[in-house]
């Protein structure tokens, strides 16, 4: 894939390094020459200086036959802004934003642009790190609103339906591993204690489902 990159700060550098290492044809556009030194040496990124909310620079970094853009400036205006033109007028397949204000990345979110927010990601792991035991992360999913997780399943719960793990609408099992053997669950197989649970959750809902896995 071509990928542009709009941000060469620790996040769009790291990217680019990311994309470039899986194999994948990287643009990184910034408006501070000096940025590009966090690319190092070795990597082969193309460089485009100038404001990502430029219309010729976009161009000139290949927008119109791009696969993917990652807006990660440090302004969330601009990421939020750049990320609606490049999905919506000029329909780039794969467009996500860095969105550093919660509120605003829900926002935009709704407005139907993929946003990633660090800070609340940061808050919801936080919070789980202190106060939720017995659930691995496996995954965030969307902005952070949502996460896969796994549990094990207690010997309290043996022998119950594998409904009985979800909360309508915020926890859904997605698939139980047994002796080995990793199968996707329609909510009619019983558990068994010391099976291991995938459940995608909403943050919201970690610590209920939590609450949920320790009843006896």
């Amino acid at each position: 894939m071509h990928v542009i990159v709009l941000g060469c700060g620790r996040v769009g550098s790291g990217l680019a390094y990311r994309l470039e290492t899986d194999g994948h044809v990287v643009t990184v556009v910034d408006r501070d020459t000096r940025a590009f030194d966090r690319l190092g040496p070795g990597t082969r990124a193309r460089r485009i200086v100038g404001e990502a909310l430029d219309r010729d620079v976009l161009e000139a970094a290949g927008i119109g036959q791009a696969d993917a853009v990652a807006a990660v400036t440090g302004r969330d205006e601009v990421n939020a802004v750049v990320a609606r033109i490049a999905s919506q007028r000029l329909h780039v397949p794969r467009v996500v934003a860095r969105m550093y204000d919660p509120r605003q990345a829900d926002l935009y979110q709704r407005l139907g642009v993929l946003t990633i927010s660090p800070v609340q990601w940061g808050i919801s792991r936080l919070g789980h790190l202190i106060s939720v035991r017995d659930i691995s992360p496996v995954a965030v999913l969307g902005g952070g609103q949502v996460e896969l997780v796994e549990a094990r399943v207690p010997p309290t719960m043996s022998g119950r339906r594998s409904a009985e793990l979800e909360i309508p609408g915020e926890a859904r099992l997605v698939t139980v591993t047994r002796g080995g053997r990793t199968f996707l669950e329609d909510g009619t197989t019983p558990i068994e204690a010391g099976d291991v649970v995938s459940i995608a959750v909403t943050s919201d809902a970690v610590v209920r489902l939590q609450q949920l896995l320790s009843v006896s």
